[in-house]
């Protein structure tokens, strides 16, 4: 079991289960079933602003980088790829204004879209947490939004 912590990225080859906590964050799974090779971006903000070096925690520049790294330095083909995302939950009332959940979850559609991987399942939205558990072999997903009954994607 491997945990990837707000604003990182794993990636492994099967048989390793990838695990994360998202709130208003967005998990991003990659998976190459031919090659057994997946991975887990967890996205804290839609765009990269300032002088931060850490890529990974924004969408518009962690998940291009995650997409490169899972074909150019693990041997997963692109061809093969298909996406799995979690999270998005409005966790913070802000009085109607900007809704990091729903904005980070935008963003990365609009990334994978752009990046011609397919969204095979989602959860996202809410006002709750999330827990998942990514199992690289199989290409599953468990998920348990707080309080609710374990779904598997």
């Amino acid at each position: 079991m491997i945990t990837v912590g707000v604003g990182d990225l794993k990636i492994t080859q099967a048989p390793h289960v990838l695990k994360t906590l998202l709130g208003s964050c967005i998990g991003v799974v990659l998976h190459d079933p031919i090659n057994k090779i997946g991975g887990l971006l967890h996205v804290m903000l839609p765009r990269k602003s300032g002088n931060d070096l850490k890529i990974t925690k924004y969408a518009n520049t962690g998940l291009p980088y995650f997409i490169y790294q899972m074909v150019t330095h693990t041997g997963a083909s692109r061809g093969s790829l298909y996406a799995k995302i979690f999270g998005g939950a409005k966790m913070f009332e802000t009085n109607g204004l900007f809704n990091i959940g729903e904005s980070n979850e935008l963003e990365v559609r609009q990334i994978l879209k752009k990046e011609g991987i397919r969204i095979a399942a989602s959860r996202t939205g809410g006002v709750k947490g999330y827990n998942i558990l990514f199992d690289t072999e199989t290409g599953d997903v468990t998920c348990r939004v707080f309080g609710e009954s374990v779904i598997v994607y």
